[in-house]
């Protein structure tokens, strides 16, 4: 019986991950903030300088605009701008395929068994593809796993690479808020160093060098252009709860949310047997990043990075130490070679599949009418309609592209960095909630209503008073006040001289 290990089999699990990598992140669906992201890069660069303060809405208008994603989006403005839509997918892919190359490095420093790697390797992927889409924190995905290339380097004594830490935290200070999860690792990793070291007497070496790094990486964290103020806002605002689906907790004893909870099982399973070349600090780190994505769904991909590595070294040799035992269990060469074809059906239906969806819409960005309100922009650019616009959270964004100057939005996707709390909270208002619909309504000086086809909005078509009915569609209505403001727009529906959409609206960006 030959146990040779098979060339093919070997192949086929690196290129697995590689393949699952072009599946699970190659959506093609708009974030909601995607407008924003694209605007506020394009002002950014033609301004030469942050705007300082916001100039979009009606109920934050002149407050000041903490924008700590404004390096990410002046590369989504010159993306777009130089390579369109393709350019933002094929963009969002490689990074995606650069954190597998990073985390297939990271596995490779120590031993492991193929077939482990390429599973763990394509759950953990699943884990990391929900906050995939184009948005800023792609690229805190990305820094997270390089963070976790350098400490891996520095803990296997391969290469001592700490001096970059600084460097890529002064770029990533720009790019996202995300950045706060990188300190939060090079923190938690040093301080389990010094416990180690002084309360367990584990003696590090160059321990005074991790805390010199650390102090140089923590001073990067103010080269922005707000300094230390980002720090103190983002402190302010992540200790409040957010209404977010993502920032919701991820329930335990349901079964929302399986690849996380199957990962999550597995790490908690390698730790039942004494770990094999144990890395505490990557233990903690683990842990660290598993309760952060159980109090808050968005943090999920940090988790599947960094425990993607701990699992495949782990299982691998927990297996290498039971097959001797048991060696029928060990696979023929024949064996492997048809466990390689089958990966290999995998791989080129996993490969086609994320490559079709780009071919299917010649590599454009699809925006779903029957999730924003394209149609209704549309209608009220056809007419020229100005004014305050009071409107959903999720539609704020798609609405400072179309309506800007035109329209100035009671909200959207840049929430507390921008907008009071107060402002946030009447804007969160559940559908059957008709008392907080009328405050809502009545408490802001709008001019305009875009709002989702709900009872509310329907029956307030019947009372008629200081709202005038003009447009609605499957998703989306549109009232007017009836005021001074508004009586020449009003004029001209009562004539019957408001243009209405004669074709469907198009589901592509933007």
């Amino acid at each position: 019986m030959n146990h040779e290990p098979s060339p093919y089999l070997n192949v086929a699990a690196k290129l697995l991950p590689v393949s699952a990598a072009i599946y699970f992140f190659s959506f093609i669906t708009a974030d909601p903030d995607l407008w924003g992201h694209i605007k506020f890069g394009e002002d950014i660069w033609k301004a030469k300088g942050l705007v300082r303060v916001d100039p979009f809405s009606f109920t934050a208008y002149g407050q000041p605009w903490i924008n700590h994603e404004w390096l990410s989006e002046i590369i989504f403005y010159l993306t777009y701008r130089q390579l369109g839509d393709a350019g933002l997918l094929f963009g969002k892919l490689s990074i995606g395929l650069c954190i597998v190359a990073v985390l297939s490095n990271i596995c490779a420093f120590r031993k492991q068994i193929p077939l482990v790697y390429a599973t763990v390797m394509v759950l953990a992927i699943s884990v990391i593809s929900p906050g995939f889409m184009i948005r800023p924190q792609v690229f805190s995905f990305l820094f997270f796993s390089l963070f976790l290339y350098v400490l891996h380097q520095y803990f296997s004594e391969r290469r001592n690479l700490l001096f970059l830490l600084p460097c890529l935290m002064a770029l990533w200070v720009n790019l996202h808020g995300g950045f706060l999860m990188g300190w939060t690792l090079l923190i938690t990793v040093v301080t389990w160093k010094t416990l180690t070291h002084f309360v367990f007497g584990k003696k590090t070496k160059c321990l005074g060098a991790l805390w010199m790094w650390l102090l140089i990486t923590s001073a990067a964290t103010l080269l922005n252009p707000y300094g230390y103020k980002l720090l103190i806002f983002l402190y302010k605002t992540l200790s409040l709860p957010r209404q977010i689906s993502e920032w919701n907790p991820v329930p335990l004893l349901d079964l929302s949310h399986p690849n996380l909870k199957l990962l999550a099982l597995l790490f908690i399973a390698t730790l039942c047997k004494k770990p094999k070349q144990n890395q505490g600090w990557e233990l903690v780190a683990c842990a660290m990043t598993l309760i952060a994505s159980f109090c808050h769904g968005r943090h999920m991909p940090f988790f599947g990075i960094i425990v993607a590595p701990h699992i495949v070294f782990q299982l691998s040799a927990l297996i290498s130490d039971i097959q001797p035992r048991f060696p029928r269990l060990t696979f023929t060469r024949t064996s492997q070679n048809l466990i390689a074809i089958f990966l290999g059906i995998l791989i080129a239906y996993q490969t086609y599949t994320g490559f079709r969806r780009y071919a299917m819409t010649n590599c454009r960005i699809i925006v779903d009418p029957q999730t924003y309100p394209v149609a209704a922009v549309r209608f009220l650019k056809l007419n020229n309609i100005k004014g305050n616009l009071l409107l959903p959270f999720d539609w704020g964004e798609c609405a400072i592209w179309h309506l800007y100057h035109s329209c100035m939005v009671s909200i959207d996707g840049r929430f507390r960095t921008v907008y009071p709390e107060s402002v946030i909270d009447d804007h969160f208002v559940p559908d059957h909630d008709w008392d907080g619909w009328e405050i809502l309504i009545e408490k802001y000086p709008s001019d305009i209503l875009l709002a989702y086809q709900t009872p509310f909005f329907q029956a307030l078509i019947r009372q008629g008073g200081p709202w005038v009915y003009v447009y609605s569609d499957p998703i989306a209505i549109v009232f007017l006040r009836n005021s001074q403001k508004n009586k020449e727009a009003l004029q001209r529906f009562k004539a019957g001289r408001f243009e209405y959409p004669n074709s469907p609206p198009s589901m592509y960006f933007p």
